[in-house]
């Protein structure tokens, strides 16, 4: 469901509902709503040249034996299953640019995002499942993360972008699990760069470089080059 006001300013509300099968959900045996979700858009022109685009939107769901595996604390894989309460909230923007109104040559766009996951419930702690070890215990934690990224359209045919991705892992709170859970404090972050060429209205090269700290001592160095085919209706010919 979606409300698209009568204003001058561009406004939207809207409302979802769905199964909740994915993450943070899980899969349900049974028939019913799953998640719901709500989300208000405002945005505008800033004379001829600049747009804007700003929201917020929150998703909650509830996930039933979410299973993941995480070290513990004597350095041990561990299956955990989590049920309760997922909260999921998102501030997004997105700001545009194109000198004398002609985005077709020269443009700039810079979009952001920032989460918030609140969750609350039962966590099951099994040490690998082959120790007969395992504890049921409250759990709760807060967690976050955000991205910024800018691409630059410096010719017709050429873009070039930069990106920067963060999570924050929060504290949780594991209850009488914390005697074989932590949190490592660690937080994973990604640097990106790409330059791409389009070619015509259906074909474009792209090489992207970038750099992902996922754990405190693993760091990725990855190269990316892809040409991206479009077959059928899309922004250049809508046929």
């Amino acid at each position: 469901m979606k409300w698209l006001a009568p204003t001058d300013t561009y406004l939207e509300l809207g409302a979802e509902v769905g199964d909740g099968a994915s993450f943070p959900g899980t899969e349900r045996n049974r028939n019913g709503v799953g998640n719901y979700a709500l989300y208000a858009h405002a945005g505008g022109d800033v004379g001829a040249n600049q747009s804007w685009r700003a929201g917020l939107s929150y998703l909650g769901l509830k996930p039933q034996d979410r299973e993941y595996v995480q070290v513990d604390t004597s350095g041990v894989d561990s299956q955990l299953a989590f049920s309760g309460r997922s909260q999921l909230a998102i501030a997004d923007f997105v700001w545009k640019y194109a000198p004398n109104s002609n985005a077709q040559s020269t443009n700039f766009k810079l979009q952001g995002e920032d989460f918030w996951r609140k969750e609350s419930g039962d966590l099951t702690y099994d040490r690998d499942g082959a120790l007969g070890l395992t504890n049921d215990s409250s759990y709760s934690s807060r967690q976050s993360g955000w991205y910024l990224q800018g691409v630059y359209q410096f010719l017709p045919e050429w873009r070039v972008g930069v990106r920067y991705d963060q999570l924050e892992p929060g504290s949780p709170d594991y209850g009488s699990n914390a005697t074989y859970l932590d949190s490592s404090g660690f937080n994973p972050k990604r640097y990106a760069a790409m330059v791409d060429y389009t070619t015509s209205g259906f074909g474009r090269f792209r090489l992207q470089v970038q750099q992902s700290k996922l754990l405190p001592d693993l760091t990725h160095n990855q190269v990316f080059l892809q040409y991206v085919l479009t077959l059928g209706a899309h922004g250049a010919h809508k046929y």
